[in-house]
């Protein structure tokens, strides 16, 4: 019960960054776990246990953040309609390929892919930049090659897919506000997979602890969920007040921080 209270502090952060940012899920969860899993879970499924429950978490708090951003209108639904299957075909293929990586290997891909993002974003001025709401629809084929490849990255790695649709969205000309509430529920897929996935590869491991189903952490699954409850209506507020440019710097700085608690 202490470990469910304590978890549900932290669930209170990841519902204001997944409603805010969209990446409440993974950028979070997956470095704090990685960090404070007991020493129960074995040492070479620590890795995959902190994906699989982020994942698990990301499917509470992208329902809630969605219904919270779509009710003052932020979601670009048509978007929506034409990335979401071809993400939903990444994030099986994603699912799959994840049986094939040990820990240490998606540990070492989750930090290499953040370092690349946000030095792609600060070369690419058009992501920091003041935006007003001209986005550029993509092509059949670029949507497909996008989508699929948002799918299999964000499961494979479980960051829910808004550190590629984000700054992919943006870079078509899209406002934050509107990028982190469309990658909310383009996440929803990716999430919904992957837990399954990882849930059926732990299962296989007869030494997971009674603690889990599968990949999944369950104290910490019940208290990011509880606190995301609290979390998410805050951060979309905050959200809706945020000026664009400025919204974007401060994603960044996440990122860059994320990325040095992945390192340590």
């Amino acid at each position: 019960m202490i470990a469910i209270a304590l978890f549900s502090l932290i669930g209170v952060l990841i519902g204001i960054t997944s409603s805010l940012f969209g990446f409440g899920g993974g950028f979070i969860v997956v470095p704090i776990l990685y960090a404070f899993l007991p020493e129960t879970i074995p040492a070479d499924h620590v890795m995959h246990t902190a994906i699989g429950t982020s994942l698990a978490v990301m499917i509470v708090n992208s329902f809630n953040s969605t219904i919270h951003h779509a009710k003052n209108g932020n979601v670009r639904w048509d978007i929506f309609k034409f990335l979401f299957l071809f993400i939903c075909i990444g994030s099986v293929f994603g699912g799959f390929l994840a049986s094939f990586f040990t820990s240490e290997v998606l540990r070492f891909a989750f930090i290499a892919f953040l370092i690349y993002v946000i030095f792609s974003s600060i070369i690419k001025q058009t992501f920091v930049s003041t935006i007003r709401e001209d986005f550029q629809f993509p092509t059949y084929t670029n949507g497909l090659v996008t989508g699929v490849g948002i799918g299999t990255v964000s499961t494979l790695l479980g960051i829910g897919g808004s550190v590629v649709t984000i700054p992919y969205l943006r870079n078509r000309g899209l406002r934050m506000l509107h990028a982190v509430a469309l990658a909310t529920p383009l996440g929803l897929p990716i999430a919904i997979v992957g837990t399954f996935m990882y849930l059926g590869l732990g299962i296989q491991v007869a030494e997971m602890p009674a603690s889990t189903i599968g990949f999944i952490y369950l104290p910490a699954l019940f208290g990011f969920v509880f606190g995301g409850f609290i979390g998410v209506p805050i951060g979309r507020k905050i959200a809706q007040k945020l000026p664009d440019a400025l919204f974007s710097k401060v994603y960044l700085v996440l990122l860059i921080i994320v990325v040095i608690m992945m390192i340590e």
